[in-house]
C-alpha cells in the first residue's frame, strides 16, 4: 500500500510540473515571457538594491551547449544601453553575458567612480562571466571597481575544466578570494548528471562554490527532460553540501549523509 500511494505521489507531483512547464515558451528566437527580452531597458530599484541592464544579447545562445540560455544571438539583438542613474550603493547587473559588449571595460571603471550620498556603489553580475572573453584587465577592473560575487559559466562538458581553471587564477590574481567565487552549473541539461558530479569533485578542489542552475525555469517549475527526478533532487542536495564545506571548510551538518543521494539509478 506505502508503494501505491508513493507511486501516486510521484506520478501526482510530475503532472503539477508537466502544467507548469507548458507555461514556459521554447527556445524559438523569439522575446520569452518574464524577461527582459523585447522591453525596455531593465531598471527598478527594489529596497535597497538596484538592479540594471547594460547590454542585451549573446554570441553563443541558441548554439551548442546553450540552446537552454534566454537571451537573444547577437546576431538578431545586441543593444548597449547607457548607464542610468546610479540610486543605490547595492547594484546587481542582470546581463546574460555582460562581457559581451564591446566597451564593458570603460563600463565597469566608470561605474567604479560613482557615489551614492557620497558613499561607494557595491556592484555584482548576476549571471555568469563568459570565461571566454574574461581578460586579467576585466578582473582588475571589477575588483577595482568593487564588483562582489564573481561568478563564472561553466555550462558546458567537463573538457572546458582547465579554460574554467585559467579564469578563476585571473580571479584570484586580482584578489579575490576562492569561497567568493562561483560556477555556475546547469543541471537537468545535457551534460550528465554524473559528468556534473565530476565537475563538483574539481570544483571542491579548488575550493569554489557551485551555482546549480535547473533547466528550465528553476527547481520549481522543471521537468525531468534530460535527468531524472531522482537526479535532479540528488544533484539540489550534494551542490548545497559542497557549499557548506567550501564556505566553513568542515560539514558543519555531519548527521546529514548526502552521498546517500548518489546512486539514484539503481
Amino acid at each position: 500500500m506505502d508503494g501505491y500511494v508513493q507511486a501516486v505521489n510521484l506520478w501526482c507531483m510530475k503532472m503539477m510540473c508537466e502544467i507548469k512547464q507548458k507555461l514556459l515558451q521554447p527556445k524559438t528566437g523569439k522575446p520569452i515571457p518574464k524577461t527582459t527580452w523585447g522591453k525596455p531597458q531593465y531598471n527598478v530599484v527594489k529596497e535597497e538594491i538596484q538592479r540594471i541592464e547594460l547590454h542585451r544579447g549573446c554570441p553563443w545562445a541558441g548554439t551548442q551547449y546553450h540552446e537552454f540560455c534566454y537571451a537573444p544571438n547577437i546576431k538578431d539583438v545586441n543593444i548597449d544601453y547607457p548607464v542610468p542613474e546610479i540610486v543605490k550603493n547595492q547594484v546587481q547587473i542582470l546581463d546574460m553575458n555582460p562581457l559581451a559588449r564591446k566597451d564593458i571595460l570603460s563600463v565597469i571603471k566608470q561605474l567604479g567612480e560613482i557615489r551614492v550620498n557620497k558613499k561607494v556603489v557595491h556592484y555584482e553580475f548576476v549571471c555568469g562571466i563568459d570565461f571566454r572573453l574574461l581578460t586579467q584587465e576585466h578582473a582588475d577592473a571589477m575588483k577595482s571597481s568593487r564588483f562582489l560575487r564573481p561568478r563564472l559559466a561553466w555550462d558546458g562538458p567537463l573538457s572546458d575544466q582547465m579554460k574554467i581553471k585559467d579564469s578563476i587564477k585571473l580571479l584570484l590574481n586580482t584578489g579575490y578570494k576562492r569561497e567568493d567565487i562561483m560556477l555556475f552549473m546547469i543541471v537537468n541539461w545535457r551534460i550528465p548528471f554524473t559528468e556534473c558530479l565530476r565537475k563538483l569533485e574539481i570544483m571542491k578542489v579548488w575550493g569554489v562554490k557551485v551555482c546549480d542552475c535547473c533547466y528550465d525555469g528553476g527547481y520549481g517549475v522543471a521537468v525531468p527532460e534530460y535527468w531524472s527526478l531522482e537526479e535532479m533532487n540528488a544533484i539540489r542536495k550534494i551542490s548545497r553540501k559542497h557549499n557548506q564545506i567550501v564556505l566553513f571548510g568542515i560539514d558543519p551538518q555531519p548527521t546529514i549523509n548526502h552521498l546517500e543521494v548518489i546512486n539514484v539509478r539503481q
